[in-house]
């Protein structure tokens, strides 16, 4: 009876152990309305050789605009477009860190900020053309998101800034094995790969280097630490109930 009992006991513990605790799942948990909370920099991406850009010529003369500009205009920034849509009809930053465009020939954009870039490429476009205006944006802004959450995949940002909320809920959210309090962020760098580690159920978050994401940001959302335990539960289940039946036998047979 005291082993029957031992092993029920073990089998209460384990399915205890497999259960997330709720503060597990929280996001933010030391906010509140009080609370004055510190907000990180959305830091300034440097392009790079492979980066796509979005760049249109805008002019007084349709002629000159259409040029320059792909027929389409403007739809390559939309959502509707696909990568390869934008990978073809996108200037792309070759290996030397030179855009090639037309009429206006090359430009030096790598290690550049899209501001400085828009500036470098707007001087060229001085020198050609009177009254005209040069938008520049970055077509080639995703990250990748990978591990505990409910559709691994790559983001793509058609926006200025991108924070690791906005990437996390475009997968679907950290599922309920994933460690919130742990989340990797892989930076790609010209000094090599630099990491962090952001735990997203503090406000520190919100104040880390690697709140904002970068292009080409890598996220890894790590297992808590009893998803091996949940894993195995199973096979564990299975090895107690091997052990309380040949309990059972042994006491049936002791007793005849």
């Amino acid at each position: 009876m005291k082993n029957n009992l031992l092993i029920t006991l073990l089998l209460i513990s384990m399915a205890f152990a497999s259960c997330n605790r709720r503060s597990q799942l929280l996001y933010m948990q030391n906010i509140d309305e009080t609370t004055e909370v510190p907000f990180a920099t959305p830091p300034a991406y440097k392009l790079g050789a492979g980066d796509i850009l979005y760049i249109q010529l805008v002019t007084y003369s349709p002629e000159v605009s259409m040029a320059f500009n792909n027929p389409t205009g403007s739809q390559y920034m939309t959502r509707a477009q696909d990568e390869s849509s934008l990978y073809l009809s996108g200037y792309t930053v070759d290996s030397e860190g030179f855009v090639k465009l037309p009429f206006l020939g090359e430009a030096q954009v790598k290690g550049l900020t899209l501001d400085e870039a828009r500036s470098i490429i707007q001087q060229k476009t001085n020198a050609l053309y009177k009254d005209a205006s040069v938008i520049v944006k970055l077509a080639s802004y995703k990250v990748t998101i990978v591990g505990e959450v409910r559709r691994p995949g790559v983001v793509r940002n058609f926006n200025e800034n991108l924070n690791v909320f906005e990437a996390i809920a475009a997968v679907g959210d950290i599922n309920e094995n994933g460690d919130r309090r742990n989340v990797l962020v892989v930076r790609p760098t010209i000094n090599g790969n630099k990491t962090y580690r952001l735990n997203l159920s503090d406000k520190s978050a919100l104040a880390s280097e690697a709140f904002y994401l970068l292009p080409n940001d890598v996220v890894i959302v790590e297992p808590i630490g009893n998803k091996i335990f949940q894993m195995n539960a199973p096979y564990f289940t299975l090895t107690f109930s091997a052990i309380s039946t040949i309990i059972l036998m042994y006491n049936f047979i002791t007793k005849l």
